[in-house]
């Protein structure tokens, strides 16, 4: 068996007023009895201290280590035997249960099946749930700091994984890139999309079903087409309802 150290390393015993207790007394009990039970030199809990554990000149006590399959009262008494104080019962650090984390996992770097989530506060660490491959989306998830391009030239409806991203069409056409509901992709309200066209034909962003799609500063619900040259960002500023501005847009 391992013994824990008292939860306070370093215990010093003061009066009233703050002033150290020299020879301070520190009488270890069975839980609501007073019935003596030891507390040890080391974890080993081979060498029981005296009991009262005595304070040296400056009222500190030494390390005590107690018994973790014993609920233990203290009473703080003075050289002289007064009581000072009373503690029953002394809290002990919590043991950790089935599938909780323990200092030596952590340090064996093994805890991550305990932990449920793949941890990225030690070399090595992969933060694979911060990965912009999303299977869900919410405005306060991890996104892109800038609007990595996703090259598109042919027919395309955008995906979960494109906000935040900008949709390119480099050569060929006219393509239609369509805008899809909510009810196939769960995009949240604020995502932002950036498209841009250098293609020598139109791309037409059309409207999947239920999708509104207004030009900023029109309330026509339209498909918007995109010239050569043309650059456009559309947000969702409700569910399935897009506003688009740009130049090149009609």
């Amino acid at each position: 068996m391992t013994g824990t150290l008292i939860p306070v390393p370093t215990l010093r015993a003061v009066d009233a007023l703050g002033v150290p207790m020299n020879g301070a007394l520190l009488q270890f009990y069975l839980t609501g009895t007073t019935t003596p039970t030891p507390v040890y030199t080391s974890k080993t809990l081979g060498t029981p201290l005296s009991n009262p554990v005595v304070s040296d000149s400056a009222g500190l006590f030494p390390a005590m280590f107690v018994d973790p399959t014993i609920t233990y009262r203290a009473q703080l008494k003075t050289s002289g035997g007064s009581t000072v104080q009373d503690i029953d019962p002394v809290a002990q650090p919590v043991t950790p249960g089935a599938g909780s984390i323990t200092a030596s996992m952590l340090a064996a770097g093994v805890a991550v099946a305990n932990l449920g989530f793949t941890p990225v506060n030690a070399a090595g660490d992969t933060a694979t749930n911060l990965q912009i491959t999303f299977t869900s989306l919410a405005i306060t998830s991890a996104g892109y700091l800038g609007a990595p391009v996703n090259g598109q030239n042919a027919a395309y409806t955008l995906a979960l994984g494109d906000a935040g991203k900008l949709i390119r069409a480099s050569s060929g056409g006219p393509w239609a890139w369509t805008i899809p509901p909510r009810a196939s992709v769960l995009f949240p309200s604020g995502t932002a999309i950036v498209f841009r066209n250098v293609a020598g034909s139109t791309v037409t962003i059309t409207r999947g079903a239920a999708v509104t799609l207004r030009i900023a500063g029109s309330a026509t619900d339209q498909d918007v087409a995109l010239a050569q040259w043309g650059m456009a960002t559309a947000i969702m500023e409700q569910n399935d309802v897009w506003v688009i501005s740009g130049t090149g847009i009609s």
